[in-house]
């Protein structure tokens, strides 16, 4: 009696596994050009679900009916910035897609908060207000719009997650920011808790590769600013810029930087620091600082905890090695590696490297530093 017993439990596990297997490419779509227009597909189907002028509005489609959304290869201009409409959705850029902002069309932006209020306003390219446990995976290229006169200024961020709230409360829970592609500016968490960042890895020098204010119980992987020249130097890999708590980061690394970490009202751990070339400075403790964007209140106090550091005073370059899936043909499961390759003065070489596997059938991201 127990082996059929047996049998119909395989049989009803491995009926309950093909679903998910299945349905996946049900749950996916890929963005394309196709001539001027952008079109919406399934993998593997030829039959358009939605077509459109605008880029941003066939992305914004795409999330809003399925898991997954993929921009593939291509220039795209979009009208406004691109907002996540619903919470537990995926995006992914392929490494080879680029994202402009139309100059001439009308923009959603939001304060920088300052004493002239809204003489700065902010575009993020991709802006998830509020919605929990969504992932972006960039691995293409953010251009960047500004323009800036005497009486106000705007720009594009790349990518933001913003929990702000009336409650003042952290009004994002969970999800995952990858960036191993190209931008210039900063990319931010606010007001977000439990939200995995296994890597931002850049090559362009911005003010700071990554920015949080108001987070909580937040894990960072590897945290990378490289100089775009051999031999240059970066600004600040990461700015905890206030309100921050319960922040662990598996490694930091900058480029003979103006700072590696500038930690001000934030409480944090970080295994590793690593400096390419001497640092000009490696620790930032400023006075507690005033917030940005936060809504979150003061808790007055701060804390920095750095258990290693890794000086790598005869560094002579480095570079960014990024291994991403080739789209859509890796899908649904692939694996992203990011390493910081240094040389030093003798030839041998240091690698730190950040490996983490997705599965687009409702499995979590898995990372592995090294």
């Amino acid at each position: 009696m127990l082996r059929p017993l047996i049998l119909l439990a395989a049989i009803n596990a491995s009926m309950a596994t093909l679903p998910l297997h299945a349905d996946w490419k049900k749950d996916t779509v890929l963005v394309s050009r196709k001539d001027k227009a952008i079109v919406v597909r399934h993998p593997g189907s030829d039959t358009i679900l939605f077509e459109h002028a605008d880029p941003q509005l066939a992305i914004e489609w795409g999330l809003r009916k399925v898991g997954t959304t993929v921009l593939l290869e291509g220039e795209y201009t979009v009208s406004d910035r691109i907002d996540i409409p619903r919470a537990g959705v995926t995006l992914i850029v392929d490494q080879k897609a680029v994202l402009r902002l139309n100059p001439e069309s009308r923009h959603t932006t939001i304060d920088f908060k300052s004493r002239n209020a809204g003489y700065w306003q902010m575009l993020p390219m991709i802006y998830n207000k509020g919605h929990d446990n969504v992932r972006i995976l960039m691995f293409g290229t953010l251009e960047k719009w500004k323009v800036e006169n005497k009486s106000n200024g705007r720009q594009t961020l790349p990518i933001m997650f913003d929990g702000r709230n009336e409650r003042g409360t952290c009004g994002l829970s969970g999800g995952l920011m990858m960036v191993t592609g190209h931008a210039t500016d900063s990319f931010w968490l606010v007001d977000s808790s439990r939200v995995r960042v296994p890597v931002v890895a850049l090559d362009t020098a911005p003010g700071a590769a990554l920015v949080l204010e108001g987070c909580e119980d937040c894990h960072l992987g590897l945290i990378a600013s490289i100089a775009p020249e051999k031999g240059g130097k970066t600004a600040e890999t990461i700015d905890l810029n206030s309100r921050n708590i319960d922040i662990s980061i598996d490694r930091l690394v900058g480029e003979r930087s103006q700072e590696i970490i500038d930690c001000n009202e934030s409480h944090v751990v970080v295994q590793e620091v690593v400096s390419i070339g001497p640092p000009r400075k490696m620790f930032g403790r400023g006075p507690v600082s005033g917030p940005r964007y936060t809504d979150r209140r003061s808790f007055g106090s701060r804390s920095l905890d750095v258990r290693k550091v890794s000086i790598l005073g005869d560094a002579v370059s480095s570079r960014l090695l990024h291994e991403v899936p080739k789209l859509p043909g890796s899908l649904p499961t692939f694996t992203v590696r990011t390493t910081v390759e240094v040389i030093l003065r003798d030839g041998r070489k240091k690698r730190y490297t950040e490996s983490t596997n997705f599965d687009l059938r409702g499995q979590e991201a898995r990372a592995e530093s090294r």
